[in-house]
């Protein structure tokens, strides 16, 4: 992994892919901008400077997906699978690749803790935060491509220990961390835990696409087998008529007695044989057979699902685990708290 270095954008652990939509894609991918949908049209405003910079242009933009309203929006941005605005996303994703260090500020909110049926019956005397407890979210660009068909989703997986969670991170107020603060953190087994993640997810996803390739597979294979099947039956038949003509045409030269008619008729067998015979050198099913071979591999090839995944990013977290003095019954202990998980650990 790479070392920590700070990015402007803001990462939610959302694992929802972004099948073929690219407004969802849009919307995920900006997410922590301004955006504003309103009569078909989407802003999208205080994007990152490093966006605006490798975009070439600055916010805010206005993306349509009409061509109709195109035309009437001025300086707006047609989105359709392929158009530039998206290929300028999935190149900026596929540039990034980074890691990004961000500290959560988060303090315990003592109105919950005391509803917290663990502190049940307990008062809480003292609050102070004793380490540092880690979370990563790793940030996934996926590429299909099958056909004539390009999908392209982001997937962010966010991993604490060996646990994977569904939590809102972007709920948060983060800055920018100080590699000071904490420990040196190896992520190379979170990331190894949601890449697994993310090709079970990838297996899951692709399971109805993968159907559909399989079945129009099928068709096109019989399809150019009924085709070859067909051109051999006709060549064979071509043989048999060639042979039959043979036949015909030496019996009728048995009963013939004019030389005029003996020339035209050995000219017409000689014929005949010399076609029987270079349909015979030919080896026109051999060849016919390689054809369809070859026709049937390039269907397979055609028909191959193309999975691309590249990670795009992967932040590591840290935030303050606290240490809660308690009293309950005369009694005093400590009990340590998760604010991001919102979890006494007793």
């Amino acid at each position: 992994m790479n070392k920590p270095k700070n990015t402007p954008l803001n990462y939610s652990t959302k694992m929802k892919m972004k099948k073929n939509n690219p407004k969802e894609f849009i919307l995920d991918f900006f997410k922590g901008s301004k955006i504003t949908d309103e009569k078909g049209v989407l802003t999208i405003s205080e994007v990152s400077k490093e966006f605006e910079d490798f975009i070439g242009k600055k916010s805010p933009y206005k993306l349509v997906f009409d061509f109709k309203l195109h035309n009437k929006v001025k300086d707006s941005e047609l989105i359709m699978q392929g158009s530039y605005f998206l290929l300028s996303i999935r190149d900026y994703l596929s540039n990034k690749g980074q890691t990004s260090l961000l500290k959560i500020n988060i303090k315990p909110d003592l109105l919950s803790l005391n509803k917290n049926p663990k502190l049940k019956n307990c008062k809480i005397k003292e609050v102070k935060p004793v380490n540092f407890d880690f979370l990563s979210v790793f940030s996934f660009l996926s590429i299909y491509q099958y056909l004539n068909e390009k999908k392209q989703s982001i997937s962010r997986i966010l991993v604490k220990g060996k646990e994977f969670l569904d939590i809102d991170i972007s709920k948060f107020k983060t800055q920018n961390g100080h590699k000071e603060e904490i420990p040196s953190i190896d992520l190379n087994e979170s990331y190894k835990l949601s890449k697994n993640r993310l090709d079970s997810q990838v297996i899951k996803e692709t399971k109805p696409i993968k159907i559909h390739l399989i079945e129009k597979l099928d068709k096109e294979i019989h399809r150019v087998k009924d085709h070859y099947f067909k051109q051999i039956k006709e060549k064979d038949e071509e043989v048999e008529r060639c042979a039959e003509k043979i036949k015909l045409l030496k019996s009728k030269l048995r009963h013939t007695y004019y030389d005029r008619d003996i020339n035209i008729l050995n000219r017409l067998i000689r014929e005949s044989n010399e076609r029987l015979e270079n349909l015979k050198k030919k080896s026109y099913k051999e060849r016919l057979k390689v054809e369809e071979k070859f026709h049937i591999t390039d269907e397979v090839e055609k028909h191959v699902l193309s999975i691309k995944n590249s990670l795009i990013n992967a932040t590591l977290f840290y935030y303050p685990v606290y240490n809660l003095l308690v009293s309950s019954k005369g009694k005093t202990r400590n009990v340590k708290y998760d604010p991001v998980l919102d979890k006494v650990l007793i």
